[in-house]
C-alpha cells in the first residue's frame, strides 16, 4: 500500500530533522567556514543529494541548525526559571547551575550551546535571535533593579555572561576533561 501524503510529509520532516540533528557536532567542531559539503555528508553518512533536497545550500544548513539549537538550549527549565517568583540573584544562580551542570554532563547539549551563541560571540545575530540571551538579560535588568547587580548596559553584561558561557562550552568540546568554573565565578560577570 503506498504511502500518504501525510506519511510522506512526516517521512520528509524525520528526515530533515535527522540531518539537522547529525550535523550539529560537525558544525560545533568545524565552524561554517571550517566545514566542506563532503566532508559533512560523508561524516554524518548521507549523500550529497539527500542533503541539496533539505536545503539549498551549506549555508542554509548552517542556519537551520543553528536555529535549531537555539530550540534545544532554550529548553523548558530554563525558561521556568524566568517566571520563578525569586530574587534576580537567586534565578541567576539556578541558570548558572543549569547550564554549567549540562555543559559539564552533555556533549551534545556542548555543541548546541556552541552554534546558539556563535552567532552573538560574532555578532552576526540580533539580540531577538537567542531565547537564553532574553532570559539572562530579564535576570540581569531584574537585579539591577533591585541593586543586587552590577549597574551599567544589561545588554553588555549579558553578553559578558554569555561569553563566558560560550568559551567554556567551546573549551570543553575540544578538550572533554577541561575543567569548568563554578557558579559563583561565572555570576561575577554579572554581579560586579
Amino acid at each position: 500500500m503506498p504511502r500518504s501524503r501525510e506519511q510522506n510529509e512526516k517521512l520528509r520532516e524525520a528526515s530533515k530533522l535527522n540531518i539537522l540533528s547529525k550535523s550539529v557536532a560537525w558544525f560545533a567542531k568545524y565552524g561554517v567556514e571550517g566545514t566542506k559539503i563532503g566532508d559533512l555528508t560523508k561524516g554524518i553518512k548521507i549523500s550529497q543529494g539527500a542533503l541539496y533536497v533539505y536545503f539549498d545550500s551549506k549555508e542554509d544548513l548552517y542556519r537551520e541548525v543553528v536555529k535549531y539549537s537555539q530550540e534545544k538550549i532554550a529548553a523548558d527549565d530554563l525558561l521556568q526559571i524566568k517566571e520563578m517568583d525569586v530574587p534576580a540573584i537567586r534565578k541567576l544562580r539556578y541558570v548558572s547551575d543549569l547550564l554549567l551542570k549540562k555543559i559539564n554532563e552533555d556533549k551534545t547539549y556542548v555543541n548546541h550551546m556552541i552554534l546558539a551563541l556563535e552567532g552573538r560571540a560574532k555578532g552576526t545575530s540580533s539580540d531577538d535571535d537567542n531565547v537564553l540571551f532574553d532570559l539572562i538579560r530579564s535576570i540581569v535588568k531584574s537585579g539591577q533593579k533591585d541593586g543586587s547587580f552590577a549597574k551599567g548596559d544589561a545588554d553588555k553584561i549579558t553578553d559578558y555572561f554569555l561569553s563566558v558561557v560560550y568559551i567554556y562550552s567551546v573549551k570543553k568540546c575540544n578538550d572533554p576533561k577541561c575543567k569548568l568554573l563554578s557558579s559563583s565565578e561565572l555570576e561575577r560577570v554579572v554581579r560586579g
